[in-house]
């Protein structure tokens, strides 16, 4: 590391004494000061490995768990983030769906008492025959479909993407992957 130049200034006090020139750093100390740049540079190498040994910690987490890997957490923040927007979407369609039907409902139910008082009344005469009777039935099917499928009303999915597609992107030097 260091070769002996005779008396020059060291770095370190600037008093002219024998110093010996370090070869990483290019600077000129005295034997005292060498012996403290040997000990900063000690300490710094205890840093680079306690470093290593932090990243090798990493590397054997992420190995045993792949799942928490930042790529990984980043899809799986996308995925919970679409599955809110796509829940957010659905209870807005359910209330808005709620709302209308309350009132259609309403309706069936004025429509399904008149019906009732038509078979009562038809009962109570005992004056009916197979015209009559397909009639009641064409109503009472009429507000069974009513019910389960109100008029004016339809689900409808749009094909434009509400939800951010993901994709992962690998790059090498003559292609690209995308999944």
């Amino acid at each position: 590391m260091a070769e002996s130049t005779g008396k020059t200034h060291c770095d370190t006090c600037s008093k002219a004494k024998a110093t010996y020139k370090c070869e990483g750093c290019s600077q000129s100390f005295s034997f005292d000061h060498l012996a403290d740049h040997r000990r900063a540079l000690g300490e710094e190498l205890n840093k680079v490995e306690h470093k290593r040994n932090e990243f090798r910690q990493s590397l054997t987490e992420q190995t045993m768990n792949p799942q928490k890997h930042s790529l990984i957490q980043e899809i799986n923040k996308w995925e919970q983030d679409s599955i809110k927007i796509i829940q957010q979407t659905a209870d807005e369609a359910r209330k808005l769906l709620l709302k209308h039907t309350a009132g259609h409902i309403e309706k069936i139910e004025i429509e399904l008492a008149e019906l009732t008082e038509q078979l009562k009344q038809t009962r109570k005469e005992d004056d009916f025959n197979e015209i009559h009777l397909n009639k009641l039935k064409k109503q009472l099917n009429k507000l069974k479909e009513e019910l389960d499928n109100p008029p004016n009303v339809s689900i409808q999915q749009q094909s434009s993407s509400f939800i951010n597609k993901i994709s992962v992107v690998i790059s090498s030097g003559k292609c690209v992957m995308k999944v």
